[in-house]
This record gives structure tokens, sequence and C-alpha cells, in this order.
């Protein structure tokens, strides 16, 4: 009679959600997912569970998406201050030299170094 089997490695688990060892420990830390420590070793096993709530969640068809898409306003307030931006972006553009690198550029703007 073969036992039924409550936890998995890491390997294991992460080969049968189709994710790297290192996802399942980020996901640990965010609290995405729990895990269980052996006692001694301090090995992670995963919990059946954990992997087959998690298989749900990433083959839902029902996701959320990360990012809600929200049409732009169409009112004349919106519209005008869109304009107004617009014209400022053109203007701030044409005053830049035209040799300038972006570090240069920002430096300029916020008074430090872009990349530094």
């Amino acid at each position: 009679m073969r036992e039924t089997l409550t936890h998995l490695t890491l390997k294991r688990a992460s080969l049968q959600l189709g994710v790297h060892e290192q996802t399942l420990r980020s996901w640990e830390k965010r609290g995405l997912i729990r895990m269980v420590r052996l006692p001694g070793s301090g090995y992670r096993r995963v919990p059946v569970t954990e992997v087959e709530r998690l298989r749900n969640e990433m083959s839902s068809t029902q996701a959320r998406p990360a990012v809600r898409l929200a049409p732009p306003r169409r009112d004349p307030e919106a519209l005008a201050r869109a304009v107004a931006l617009a014209e400022t972006v053109r203007l701030e553009l044409a005053g830049l030299e035209e040799n300038a690198t972006l570090d240069e550029v920002m430096a300029a703007r916020r008074g430090r170094a872009w990349l530094s």
C-alpha cells in the first residue's frame, strides 16, 4: 500500500507548477504560499494543498488583471488640461539642446545626475 503524499519538496512543487524554485521561495517570503520547515535541517516542504491551490489560481481564466484600464475622461475640463500639458511638453522639448544626453537633461531638471 502506498502512502499519500501530504508535502512536496521545493523542487517537485516547482516542477508541478512550472516555476523556478527561487520563485517559490520569493512567494513564501511575500506570503503568497505557505511552506513548512523540517526540524533540524530547515529544508522547505510545500503542502500538496498549497500546490493545488496555486495551480488552480494560475490556470484560472477568471484571474483579475493587474492593471485596470479606464477610458480617458472626455469632459471639456480634462481635454483642456490635456491640451495645456501637451503644449507645455512641446515647448520644453523645443528648448532642449539637440546633443544633450538624458543624464544632462535630467540633471538640469532635478539638480542632480540621473544615472548616479
